[in-house]
């Protein structure tokens, strides 16, 4: 975590700087380089930041050991079906949604109606038949 800090601090760093002489070189009337340069620079530094409180909330990572194994960062992911079919009912339920969206209003809650059913059938597919707990 330790160079991902020093790789967003100083990217950031660089931008804010680009930014400053892009604005001088511009007499700082063209206003749109200036501030999206600065943005991403602080966008950047925002990140390093986060990273950095983090580290020093959390402490030392796997990453962060010369000698770790990859084994060592392993981390519990919860429990996933492979066989399911639910996944794709909710891709198909935010498809629709959004085509509603973009195409007519009034094909919008069928979209909504859909993603409701495939997230209860989600939510509760190993509640029942040969799959319940």
């Amino acid at each position: 975590m330790k160079s991902s800090i020093y790789v967003f601090n100083l990217c950031g760093l660089f931008f804010i700087v680009v930014a400053i002489v892009y604005g001088f070189y511009t007499d700082f009337t063209e206003l749109v380089g200036f501030p999206a340069l600065l943005l991403v620079g602080l966008m950047a530094m925002m990140i390093g930041v986060y990273l950095w409180l983090t580290d020093r909330r959390v402490g030392r990572q796997p990453q962060d050991n010369e000698d770790a194994e990859i084994s060592d960062a392993d981390a519990d992911y919860g429990m996933f079906s492979p066989w399911s079919w639910w996944p794709i009912a909710s891709a198909a339920a935010a498809a629709v949604a959004f085509y509603g969206i973009a195409m007519g209003w009034w094909i919008f809650p069928f979209g909504v109606v859909l993603g409701i059913i495939a997230l209860v059938g989600l939510t509760y597919e190993h509640d029942r038949g040969d799959f319940a707990h």
